[in-house]
């Protein structure tokens, strides 16, 4: 799997986790935030997908810019989203749970083929 697909697979997985963290907190599009259990998943499951995306676009662009690739696609994408949410809230959440399950699809792939390729 070449760097640029990976790079892009890690930007897509924020919006996995930017989802659920907006499901935590009370937002104006999407009403109060989730509550008890629900509330520990989403912020396990938004926790889990930073590491993911972190791993996998350090190991597409190395450690400077695989860090600045997911803080920036967390801004980005991030600022798209609230723009989402604001004008069209039930698509904004259905897309991006879609774009960011197949960003964390992407990096896991990725991630096998790194390490298939170090392995073998």
């Amino acid at each position: 799997m070449n760097p640029e697909l990976m790079a892009a697979s890690a930007a897509l997985a924020s919006l996995m986790a930017l989802t659920h963290w907006a499901q935590c907190v009370a937002t104006r599009a999407w009403g109060d935030g989730v509550q008890g259990l629900a509330r520990k998943r989403a912020w396990a499951t938004a926790l889990v997908t930073l590491v993911l995306q972190t791993v996998t676009a350090v190991a597409a662009a190395g450690h400077a810019a695989g860090a600045a690739l997911v803080v920036s696609a967390w801004m980005v994408l991030g600022w798209l989203l609230v723009l989402g949410m604001n004008q069209w809230p039930a698509v904004a959440r259905r897309w991006a749970m879609r774009l960011g399950a197949l960003g964390c699809s992407g990096c896991v792939v990725a991630l096998g083929v790194v390490g298939l390729r170090t392995v073998g």
